[in-house]
């Protein structure tokens, strides 16, 4: 695995996040958004607590933490580095803990098609960056 292939991974979830979390970034197309994943927990007959309507306070900090992913994403598409990968592996990591809490306590299954992508993020990126740190700790061999 080269580091070629670490920063081609961290720009492929930075890129993933971009294109799903950009529609939660203005408060009128997050509530688009929720009301597209209420349709969907309804229209596919999921589990858990259907989506509910959201206040205006609700859509701000939606928005809100919508604009930050965004940027985010911005800064690892543009410079995908083994320390922005790393932060954002821990950062999978916590988000993907919230999400399992949340569809323990009754959320919507349409939350599981974010933990997928947010599980794998972590896993695809935590194993880049195990193997090269492994690489670069591996004493040189020959001369």
């Amino acid at each position: 695995m080269s580091s070629s292939l670490l920063r081609r991974a961290v720009r492929g979830f930075a890129a993933y996040d971009l294109i799903v979390t950009l529609p939660f970034a203005t408060p009128w197309t997050a509530e688009a958004m929720l009301g597209v994943m209420r349709w969907m927990h309804e229209r596919l007959a999921l589990g858990g607590e259907a989506m509910p309507a959201f206040t205006p306070v609700h859509v701000f900090f939606v928005a809100l933490f919508g604009v930050l992913a965004v940027i985010w994403a911005l800064v690892r598409v543009l410079q995908p580095t083994a320390l922005h990968g790393a932060i954002d592996t821990v950062g999978r990591g916590l988000v993907s803990a919230w999400m399992v809490l949340a569809l323990t306590q009754g959320a919507s299954q349409v939350l599981g098609v974010f933990l997928v992508m947010e599980a794998a993020g972590m896993f695809v990126q935590g194993a880049l960056l195990l193997g090269a740190r492994s690489r670069a700790a591996a004493p040189a061999t020959g001369a």
